[in-house]
């Protein structure tokens, strides 16, 4: 029995993991541009939001599915950072370098704050993308709705082997993203800043495009 809850958790997290979202494509491009360490403090933050929207679903779902009835402008407001989001993507260009400068007064920054102090703010902040990325997008917490009903109700999975169900299926989901990200690393040294260009626009679009879907398109349970 505890076999087939794991099993049957492992399964559900390679299913979900296969829905590509707009989570995944920013993935792939700050694994590409930035390097694999910056996606994974970016997943880290999504895995969290994920835990926070799973615990929702199962105590507050009722409430959830009737303020996202009432309030059904909160998509649009989702849906407008997405866009945003793309248009920046699409938008921001690295600076051309005409040459090394030394920025005094950035030195002094850095001499007045320790290395470490800042890689914890700039990990905090990518964490803090990734929940992001969660939270203004509403489908990922009707999904996780969908995902309790199913467990309970299809597959009657109750108590304690609830918690080990979606253990398997958030680390599962979690394990992949790793793969993906190690990969798309893989290419960060071996693009050129003009294709790297590209990316970020394709990345844009997509965004865009999601951004789109979410406002013409019915959200409830």
């Amino acid at each position: 029995m505890f076999g087939t809850i794991i099993l049957n958790g492992i399964l559900f997290g390679m299913l979900l993991s296969i829905l590509i979202g707009p989570v995944f494509f920013v993935l792939l491009e700050t694994s590409i541009k930035k390097g694999a360490r910056h996606a994974v403090f970016i997943d880290i933050g999504v895995l969290l939001s994920d835990i926070l929207y799973l615990i929702a679903a199962f105590f507050f779902s009722e409430k959830i599915n009737q303020s996202i009835n009432e309030y059904s402008y909160l998509k649009y407001i989702g849906a407008g950072l997405f866009i945003i989001m793309g248009l920046v993507s699409i938008i921001k260009k690295k600076s051309p370098q005409k040459g090394k400068q030394i920025d005094v007064d950035g030195l002094e920054k850095m001499e007045t704050k320790p290395v470490s102090i800042m890689r914890v703010r700039n990990y905090i902040g990518l964490i803090g993308k990734g929940i992001g990325l969660n939270i203004i997008n509403p489908g990922v917490l009707l999904y996780w709705i969908g995902a309790s009903t199913y467990a309970t109700e299809q597959l009657n999975i109750e108590g304690s082997n609830l918690i080990y169900y979606f253990t398997a299926t958030l680390a599962t989901m979690f394990g992949l993203d790793l793969l993906k990200i190690h990969f798309a690393s893989k290419l960060q040294n071996k693009l050129t800043q003009r294709t790297l260009d590209r990316v970020s626009m394709i990345v844009g679009c997509i965004l865009i495009f999601f951004g789109l879907v979410i406002c013409f398109q019915d959200i409830h349970v």
